[in-house]
């Protein structure tokens, strides 16, 4: 198609009539003097073409719209290379939008350095809000990064959005017709490319949704991004081999973490081409200076869940209804039930002895760590309700979390099998008695009381409540992720706490506050043991009034962004 005008804008939309108007009225006011925009709608079920018409009815001569059947994102962008005539071409997600300059500033490096393509920092935003944090477009630490250097980093980001391409680019290839589209194309755009440049300044405002598909779990379409690796790997220029693979490499570690639920066939596929990268000496040298991981050999925790339930008595309403968490949080787990049918009740003196006395939360005690051992998996207790996904937690080698912030909470925890750490913690009941001589129990020792000295003794641990990783990669969470849900968006599990023998114990009515006073570093001072439960529940219904309040709503992309600035700092 003739060239008639510096830069074609293609835009892709589907339903997005909430975010339309905004991205439109940004491509409107580009400050470049030759344009063109080019939408293509996706076949969308709301209201979003009829925003758009509004657009072409005031700006016929600046925006041309087509209209296709569904057919996803690579599609669309592709349709739209078809109408355009500029002499470079640029793309934006219609829930996106840009600076007024983007174009203008991105083409005037372009044309004066002869650039097949440009690349500029954006920035990412939470839904609704017009301030974030900047990314930057090229990760690599040269300056200036060579054509080497965008290649080792082409994957990270891979968007399209944040790129200016020559027309004539297109040629080589088109987009990919699959999610992570621009995975599987922008590689093979540069690998082709005479010349990049980079332009460190953020043009471009990435809304980030939480309902995205690239934020979405369990969608079985994220394994879409192996075909992405493998397009890239396959149609890239032979002399960039070396780097494709090192990005590729860095891509499969980043997407364990990122789709923790597809962990499994990541890793796989990881290990299909150990050969390809173990050859690599970008990948050989990051793993032995521990820069990335060899996910080639990563163990994950086996997908299991283990609960006890001794004595045969009814569940409760709660314990089903933490087991139904399960099921949900967990669909593809095996969820195993050990009572004393399958668990020799006499293989120790104080298993025994606790059964005997119908202690059963203290032969729970002992199996629990012996299950979890033999066969790996992750232990709960039954009145452990899951919030979340339980993907991430199988990233571990071993997994536990804060109770307070002196003790570990043994009512979550998971590990590989066969973990040294979980073998000693078993040995630890060997020659042990629950019941005295005197008849009394011995409830000082408790299974956390254990666990807390083979840390101390072991391990750098330090009990401060806060999310670590001590030697040996044994991570431990702090309490809001595994033991309460303080309503910040990052709990995976919460203990109820149905029922706990520290009730019992003098001057303490309710574990769940001793819980709490730990976590809440400050209480007031006419918080006494009488009216203490009367409080804790006055602050549960805090924390629900401000769940659901306006306030609290509107101030969470401002405390994600707290949170980010704080975990940068560190």
């Amino acid at each position: 198609m003739e060239k008639i005008c510096k830069v074609s804008i293609i835009v892709p939309v589907y339903n997005v009539e909430k975010y339309i108007a905004v991205c439109l009225s940004s491509l409107i006011v580009q400050t470049i003097d030759s344009y063109e925009v080019i939408i293509v709608d996706d076949g969308s079920t709301d209201g979003s073409a009829s925003i758009i018409k509004k657009y072409v009815d005031e700006y016929p001569q600046l925006i041309k719209f087509y209209e296709k059947e569904n057919g996803g994102l690579g599609s669309a962008r592709n349709l739209g290379l078809q109408y355009a005539s500029g002499e470079y071409i640029g793309f934006v997600d219609s829930d996106d939008w840009i600076d007024p300059k983007m174009y203008a500033t991105m083409y005037e490096m372009a044309n004066k350095e002869n650039l097949d393509c440009v690349v500029c920092d954006f920035t990412s935003i939470y839904d609704g809000w017009k301030t974030g944090w900047v990314s930057r477009g090229y990760r690599g630490e040269e300056s200036p990064p060579t054509h080497c250097d965008f290649m080792r980093h082409c994957m990270n980001p891979a968007t399209a959005c944040n790129k200016l391409f020559r027309a004539e680019m297109f040629y080589i290839t088109k987009f990919a017709e699959i999610w992570y589209e621009d995975v599987a194309t922008t590689p093979i755009l540069f690998s082709y490319a005479n010349k990049i440049g980079y332009l460190p300044i953020a043009l471009y405002y990435y809304r980030q949704q939480d309902n995205s598909i690239t934020h979405s779990v369990r969608n079985p379409r994220s394994l879409d991004i192996i075909n992405a690796w493998d397009r890239a790997l396959n149609n890239c220029k032979e002399e960039f081999k070396n780097e494709i693979v090192y990005s590729i490499y860095k891509s499969v570690c980043s997407f364990i973490n990122f789709k923790p639920e597809y962990a499994d066939e990541y890793i796989q596929y990881a290990r299909e081409k150990k050969e390809l990268f173990y050859n690599n000496n970008y990948v050989k040298n990051d793993i032995k200076n521990r820069v990335i991981e060899d996910v080639c050999v990563k163990r994950l925790i086996p997908k299991k869940i283990h609960y006890f339930w001794f004595g045969g008595g009814e569940k409760s309403e709660l314990i089903k209804k933490c087991i139904a968490s399960w099921k949900k949080y967990a669909p593809d787990y095996e969820i195993i039930e050990w009572n004393e049918n399958n668990c020799n009740i006499n293989e120790c003196a104080y298993v025994k002895e606790a059964y005997e006395h119908k202690k059963w939360a203290f032969v729970a005690d002992y199996f629990r760590i012996k299950k979890v051992y033999e066969e790996g998996g992750i232990y709960m207790d039954t009145d452990v309700e899951l919030t979340n996904d339980i993907a991430p937690l199988r990233l571990n080698e071993i997994f536990f979390a804060f109770e307070t912030k002196g003790a570990i909470n043994a009512a979550t925890f998971g590990s590989v099998a066969k973990y040294p750490l979980l073998k000693a913690w078993l040995e630890t009941y060997k020659n042990d008695h629950l019941v005295n001589a005197d008849g009394t129990y011995n409830t000082s020792n408790t299974i956390v009381v254990r666990l807390t000295k083979l840390l101390t003794k072991k391990y750098k641990y330090e009990l401060n409540g806060k999310t670590q990783l001590l030697g040996n990669q044994v991570k431990i969470y702090a309490p809001n992720i595994l033991t309460l849900n303080m309503y910040d968006g990052k709990n995976i599990a919460q203990h109820h706490y149905d029922a706990s023998w520290w009730d019992a114990k003098a001057g303490v009515t309710s574990y769940k506050y001793e819980v709490l006073k730990d976590y809440f570093t400050l209480l007031p001072h006419n918080v006494t043991n009488v009216n203490k439960d009367e409080y804790i529940n006055s602050l549960q219904a805090q924390i629900w009034a401000y769940e659901n309040s306006t306030c609290w709503k509107l101030t969470k992309p401002l405390r994600k962004l707290v949170d980010f600035l704080r975990s940068y700092k560190k």
